[in-house]
């Protein structure tokens, strides 16, 4: 007969890192810890909430807005000030990355996706209480170039920024390149990337090692553009939206069939045309 486990005694570590840490905030919240008091008290460790990732909690979800704000707060205010990596989507608010903000000042990784009651003035009120911040995923959320330049005035060891927006301006580029020097990655997904945006990049983040420009169809990459990116950057990714027939620079001769880009296209680009 097997030996059946009592889990109530089964070591904090083992529970904590190899089960209830499986498991997101919202069901340590909402289920995990009323199984019983141990599991109770392991639950409100601050080490259990370093990482909160909910962004795959959405307006579908079962919760309401206001259920799913407390649900946040009080999975923040667990973490004692501890937080490291925070994952937002759709069900965020000013007020939300405020609190946020003003109890995570150690925090280093924030993403934010789709959370279109977030407003750059928000956005940018609660990064200036974030110093350490070095990771930020921002989806769909409507900032300017001014509150690019605040963000990377605000949050100076910044090396890795992802930035996806249906319109985006050229002077955001020339924001990124004035105000984000440590960047190492930089993701952008916009229409209008100039060849100057996109040069202003290279010589503002000097230690940029992957750049990823899909579906900036305003920028061509044939000739000394292109060879730039290149030679400088070891991991790029760039897709255009174009006519085949399309007459490019004479200068993209300076790039044959195995090289990375051909004729301005990278090798391979229509492969991922939709990615």
């Amino acid at each position: 007969m097997v030996e059946s486990r009592n889990w109530v005694e089964m070591p904090d570590d083992i529970m904590g890192g190899m089960i209830l840490q499986r498991l997101d905030a919202v069901e340590i919240l909402t289920s995990a810890q009323k199984v019983c008091r141990n599991w109770r008290r392991i639950c409100k460790d601050p080490a259990m909430w370093k990482t909160i990732d909910l962004d795959h909690y959405s307006y579908a979800s079962s919760y309401t807005k206001n259920d799913f704000e407390k649900l946040c707060k009080q999975a923040v205010h667990r973490s004692c000030g501890e937080l490291i990596d925070i994952r937002l989507k759709c069900v965020v608010t000013n007020d939300l990355l405020d609190f946020i903000s003003r109890c995570s000042s150690k925090l280093k990784s924030l993403r934010v996706l789709k959370c279109y009651n977030v407003t750059g003035n928000g956005l940018i009120h609660a990064l200036k209480r974030l110093p350490c911040l070095e990771t930020l995923d921002l989806f769909y959320i409507s900032i300017e170039a001014e509150h690019i330049k605040v963000i990377g005035q605000s949050c100076p060891h910044l090396k890795s920024f992802k930035m996806k927006s249906r319109f985006m301006e050229s002077a955001d580029a020339l924001a990124i390149a004035n105000s984000m020097p440590a960047l190492r990655h930089l993701q952008l997904f916009g229409r209008a990337i100039t060849g100057d945006g996109l040069r202003a990049i290279l010589h503002g983040c000097r230690q940029l090692e992957s750049l990823d420009l899909r579906r900036c169809s305003c920028l061509m990459l044939g000739g000394s553009l292109g060879k730039l990116c290149r030679e400088r950057i070891k991991d790029f990714k760039f897709t255009v939206r174009t006519n085949l027939f399309e007459i490019f620079d004479s200068d993209s001769d300076d790039f044959d069939e195995d090289d990375e880009f051909s004729a301005g296209f990278p090798k391979g680009v229509f492969d991922n045309y939709w990615i």
